[in-house]
């Protein structure tokens, strides 16, 4: 390790990065492949009443419309493993709610990415719009402590000693609300897919992930395969932030249609479509109060978050874990 430290290293992908040699998930060349295309929700919250896909279904070279009214139903969206991160429930198809704004409620499959593109434009959608609620001050009074944090191992909420009398006991105290912002990630490469069925119970998948053995997981118990017959390749990855840990709603979706089709199909993920369906970083409200002596020894310290979570998939921004974990 001494021969390591503060010397250079060499990324052994950097060259063919940047001759643009390297492979991403959406460049594999397969055979005959057929391009899908999303179409999303235009309002946060409520119920689809009617879906118009007549227009699209006739639309030149389309070849496939996939609505919830039409498509495969599944066991369930939720993983066994749901305490994992990487966990995610998925918007599949599977009803007419709508639970977030840009949320997959079509996809059309084409011979060709434009003509996919215009079916997918030729969906007409109506709704019954129900009130929906984001502002984290407004709703601070409803907050709750979850069972866990981040939707990993650690608790939530953690205590040693009295942290009120050590602030008491305290010569110099201090108490601070920081804020921070919401985030989405949005890497340089969006997230992409290509589904290809070997056999009909054998899948690959070029996916755009940062969780190989996750991925794998997640699609074998969705579809209903053994996890050794699902195949995942993804020898370079245009950032991710953590975005392209779990398995998204749109490598499901691939491969439904990959499936019903019996043919490749390749899905890439519009740039506007990232601010919906791919992560979020919620905003934070983190009081942080301490206590010393004069001399600097630590009598207290507390660190209390408040953030948002979504209404149907629970996840902590584990912003408080590397204090509250501490030893």
């Amino acid at each position: 390790m001494e021969n390591i430290l503060g010397e250079p290293l060499n990324r052994v992908d950097g060259p063919l990065k940047v001759t643009g040699r390297a492979t991403y998930a959406y460049e594999h060349q397969v055979v005959n492949p057929a391009y899908a295309v999303m179409v999303m929700s235009t309002i946060a919250k409520g119920r689809i009443t009617a879906m118009n896909t007549l227009a699209a279904q006739r639309s030149a070279g389309v070849l496939l419309v996939l609505t919830h009214l039409n498509s495969p139903k599944l066991q369930s969206l939720q993983n066994p493993k749901q305490s994992a991160p990487t966990s995610r429930v998925l918007n599949l198809l599977q009803d007419p709610l709508v639970r977030y704004a840009n949320q997959p409620i079509g996809l059309v499959v084409a011979d060709t990415l434009e003509q996919a593109k215009e079916g997918a434009r030729l969906i007409k959608t109506r709704y019954a719009v129900a009130p929906h609620h984001v502002d984290l001050a407004a709703r601070s009074a409803q907050g709750y402590s979850p069972a866990k944090a981040g939707g990993g191992g650690d608790p939530s909420t953690s205590q040693r000693g009295d942290v009120n009398a050590g602030l008491r006991e305290a010569a110099i105290r201090m108490e601070h609300v920081y804020t921070t912002p919401a985030e989405v990630h949005n890497p340089m490469e969006p997230h992409a897919t290509i589904a290809v069925w070997d056999k009909p119970d054998h899948l690959t998948l070029f996916d755009a992930t940062q969780g190989v053995s996750s991925d794998q997981e997640r699609v074998a118990s969705l579809l209903g395969i053994p996890v050794e017959n699902v195949r995942v390749i993804s020898p370079y990855l245009g950032g991710g932030f953590g975005s392209k840990g779990p398995c998204w709603s749109h490598v499901i979706l691939a491969a439904l249609a990959a499936r019903q089709l019996n043919r490749p199909v390749k899905i890439d993920v519009a740039r506007p479509q990232m601010f919906g369906m791919l992560g979020y970083r919620s905003p934070t409200h983190q009081t942080i109060a301490g206590g010393a002596q004069r001399d600097g020894t630590l009598t207290s310290w507390r660190h209390d978050t408040l953030s948002n979570t979504s209404t149907f998939d629970e996840f902590q921004f584990a912003v408080a874990n590397a204090l509250c974990c501490a030893e």
